[in-house]
Formats: structure tokens, C-alpha cells, sequence
């Protein structure tokens, strides 16, 4: 008896999603709740669980390709009397598993599962990497962020290579050849988004730079402070608070153009998105209502979504209602940047590494810690001129740490 699985509804308000990777194949036998494919919504992957036990009959779409909710996504092949809705219990789990990686156990318990009462941190391709060498993820340690246990992990613990065998060298003169990697998922989102704000957005880039010395000094004052708050105090947090008081004072960038409507909708609230670098791209979750937090609440807050980032536990609507966005390029290093908006938003700042350098001051020659700052913005909503003052405030205001407090 066949039974057909649409792709349910996962919430948030979104209609479709593409399939980034499927963890099974037609023939498979799977169980209930065992995970079917991992689907990209807006900035993160949601992992589908199987409604039933049964086996694959068809695969309704294939990996790359976008499927609307309520689309056939699988077809099941049922022992008989095991037709009928999809249980509740997969509809819930699928909407409840709102994360860019999960780590919830997904195999058989037994030799490459995981031992009763135990959780481990993997995503579903290790999972199948341990199944397939008959690896307990339980007796693992994993090295990735967070403790989670990767490929060379699993691989390490079976007694196998590191890595998958490399192809032999090519030919002299053949060339080198090429290789071709998945244009899928994340990547690809963030392709069509990065696309979109450059059809749309005028962008321009602003480029300043500010004397950090003052705030180098206070957060060393402040860092015993933080260590016994449990907290890793950044500069972020203090470049968020004089960001915020500066968006205050000139809310056309914190806004978003409604052509359609013919306005410049200024937000009240100060949701700051924080660009991060993770295992499966580039993810912005945010810090909602940043107005309303001080320095170590914006630490706290900052830390919160960078482990969830990192375990890849981030959820979808810790990602979405960003008003502003911070990337912070100074750990990388560089010199400057022109950051690309994140369309609807007006502006993002780009911060760089903040080292010392020789400056003029006061009529000769020191030694500051200097940082540049790069403003994009949409030149349909603001000017030059207004770009300009703005960067002076917020210039002036991380000169001036301890009004931060």
C-alpha cells in the first residue's frame, strides 16, 4: 500500500524550500521519524523526519531542487493497514526542528547509533559515515566546534584514512582539471540574496576610522568582570551599544524602503544582525531589541547565538527581523570592505581589525590602536552627506567608551 508525504508545513510564514540533501534513497526501508532530507527555508536547514516506517518508494524531488509546502516529497510503500494522515508526532517534530544542523540522534541504537540516555553532536552525513564503518558515536570525541564530532573522527575511530582516497595526478599536460562542488543549500541562498540586494539596493560605502585606544584600555578593565559573569567580553558589544544610540539619532538606517507604499518605514525596535562565518555558511542571526540591553547583556546575547551557531542549534526566528546589520571582518584582519546590504535593510557596517598604528595627535607622531569602519547603505534612502554625519557620531562615540555603560 502506497502512501504519498507532502512537505509539511514548517512555519514561519514561508511557502517552499529546497532540498539541500537527501539522508536516504528509493529501496530504503526507514523508520519513524528517522530523517528523510534536509530542506533550506529562509537561512537554515530544517531536517524532515519520516511520518511512517516503510520504504522509499520514490523520491518526489531531487537535491538542488525548491518544492512548495504541501508538495509530494516521498513516496512510501506500507505494510498493509499503515495508510492514512501523517502522525502528529512527525508533523510537530519537523516544525520543532527549526535549526541550521541538528543534533539530535538520528540512527539506529546499537554499534554505529548511540548508547541509551546518551546525546551526541553530529550531523546526519557523519551519522551515516559511522553507520556505514559500524562506529559508536558514543565512544567518539568529537573535535569540531562545540565537541561535535566530524568525519575524521568517525573515521579515526573505525581505524580508516583521515580522508577519502585522493584521484591520481593528472597527466603531464593534461592539465589540471577541475572539480565540481554542489551549488545547493546556504551557499546558493545566500548567492540569490547577495544577487537581489545588488539589483535592487543603490549601494554606496562610507569608509572611516576611529581611535579604539580608549576602548582597548576599558575592556582590559573590564575583562575580570566579565570572566566572573561567565561572559567573553569582545568589542562587540560596546560597537553594538554606540551603534544603536547612533541609529537613534538617524533612524533612516534603521529602516527599509516600501516602494510599493511609497515610504521609508522606520523601525522602532533595534534588532542587530550579526554576520558569522559557520561550518555551512554564512548565517546573521540577531539580537533582538538591542536597544534594551546593556553592555553585558549585549555579551550575553552575542555568546547565546554564537554557540548556537557554532552546534548548529540556531533557530529560524533567530534569524529573521533584523533591522541593522554588523559584520565584524576584524578577527580575519583586512584594511577595508564594502560589505553588501542585507536587502530589505538600509545599511551594514563592516568592522576591521583594530591594531596599532602611527597617527597624528596633538601636533606629533603616537602610537593608537586604530580600526576602520566601512558604512554601506542604500543611496534610494539616505545621502552622502547624512552617511557622513553618521559615521562622525558613531566615530565619536566609540572614542568615548564609558558613555557605553
Amino acid at each position: 500500500m502506497n502512501y504519498e508525504f507532502k512537505l509539511p508545513d514548517i512555519g514561519e510564514g514561508l511557502t517552499e524550500g529546497e532540498i539541500v540533501k537527501w539522508h536516504v534513497k528509493e529501496g530504503d526501508s526507514v523508520k519513524e521519524n528517522q530523517p528523510l532530507c534536509n530542506v533550506l527555508t529562509d537561512k537554515a536547514e530544517v531536517e524532515i523526519p519520516s511520518p511512517k516506517t516503510g520504504k522509499i518508494s520514490k523520491l518526489m524531488a531531487r537535491a538542488g531542487e525548491k518544492i512548495k509546502v504541501h508538495a509530494p516529497l516521498v513516496v512510501f510503500e506500507l505494510a498493509s493497514g499503515g495508510a492514512g494522515a501523517p502522525q502528529p508526532q512527525a508533523t510537530r517534530q519537523a516544525a520543532a526542528t527549526h535549526t541550521a544542523q541538528t543534533t539530535q540522534p538520528s540512527t539506529p541504537r546499537g554499534a554505529a547509533g548511540v548508547a541509551e540516555g546518551i546525546s551526541v553532536s553530529a550531523t546526519p552525513a557523519v551519522r551515516r559515515l559511522a553507520a556505514e564503518l559500524k562506529v559508536d558515536l558514543a565512544r567518539v570525541k568529537g573535535s569540531g566546534p562545540a565537541g561535535r564530532i566530524t568525519e575524521d573522527d568517525v573515521r579515526k575511530a573505525a581505524g580508516a584514512p583521515d580522508s577519502a582516497p585522493q584521484p591520481a595526478p593528472a597527466p603531464v599536460g593534461a592539465g589540471g582539471g577541475e572539480d565540481k562542488v554542489p551549488f545547493v543549500g546556504i551557499r546558493r541562498r545566500t548567492a540569490e540574496k547577495m544577487a537581489e540586494s545588488h539589483r535592487t539596493v543603490a549601494a554606496v560605502t562610507h569608509m572611516d576610522e576611529a581611535d579604539f585606544t580608549a576602548l582597548v584600555g576599558l575592556r582590559s578593565e573590564l575583562k575580570p568582570q566579565a570572566e566572573a559573569k561567565g561572559l567573553k567580553l569582545t568589542y562587540l558589544p560596546f560597537i553594538i551599544r554606540a551603534l544603536v544610540k547612533t541609529l537613534k539619532e538617524f533612524p533612516n538606517f534603521n529602516a527599509v524602503l516600501d516602494e510599493a507604499g511609497g515610504a521609508i518605514v522606520r523601525k522602532r525596535g533595534h534588532n542587530i544582525g550579526i554576520a558569522t562565518s559557520a561550518e555551512q555558511g554564512l548565517i546573521v542571526p540577531v539580537i533582538k531589541g538591542a536597544e534594551n540591553r546593556d553592555v553585558w547583556g549585549l555579551a550575553s546575547e552575542i555568546q547565546r547565538l554564537a554557540d548556537k551557531v557554532r552546534s548548529g542549534k540556531i533557530e529560524v526566528s533567530e534569524l529573521q527581523g533584523g533591522t541593522f546589520t554588523i559584520t565584524n571582518i576584524g578577527p580575519i584582519g583586512g584594511l577595508f570592505a564594502t560589505p553588501i546590504v542585507n536587502h530589505p535593510e538600509v545599511a551594514i557596517l563592516g568592522v576591521m581589525k583594530i591594531k596599532p598604528r602611527p597617527v597624528v595627535k596633538d601636533g606629533g607622531i603616537h602610537v593608537r590602536e586604530m580600526g576602520n569602519l566601512a558604512l554601506s547603505f542604500d543611496h534610494r534612502v539616505v545621502d552622502g552627506a547624512e552617511a557622513a554625519q553618521f559615521m562622525n557620531t558613531l566615530v565619536k562615540r566609540l572614542e568615548n567608551p564609558r558613555t557605553l555603560l
